[in-house]
């Protein structure tokens, strides 16, 4: 897990707002789309959901998979994150 990468991916609402969703569970880019929808109407493209989803995936924050019916899903990889400013490290606590 790259320090640069994960705080970029983290140094937007929308982002962490998406990761706090599939955290509940797997989704697809769409379901994760609808379900900003509710609660922020300005969303109006879901490439701007998928394009948040892969920067997510890039920093090792999520998980990405492929569900035969739904197609590809994602899912937080990451629940808990610890900085080590000293070293410039960073480390990530995985769920299950």
């Amino acid at each position: 897990m790259e320090i640069n990468k994960v705080i970029a991916a983290l140094n937007s609402d929308l982002r962490r707002e998406i990761l706090k969703i599939i955290a509940g569970r797997p989704m697809t880019a769409v379901e994760v789309f609808r379900e900003l929808k509710k609660g922020r109407p300005q969303i109006k493209y879901r490439e701007t959901v998928y394009r948040s989803l892969e920067k997510l995936f890039d920093a090792g924050l999520v998980e990405k998979y492929y569900v035969k019916e739904k197609g590809l899903c994602y899912k937080i990889s990451v629940t808990n994150l610890t900085i080590d400013l000293a070293k410039g490290t960073i480390s990530g606590k995985t769920t299950g």
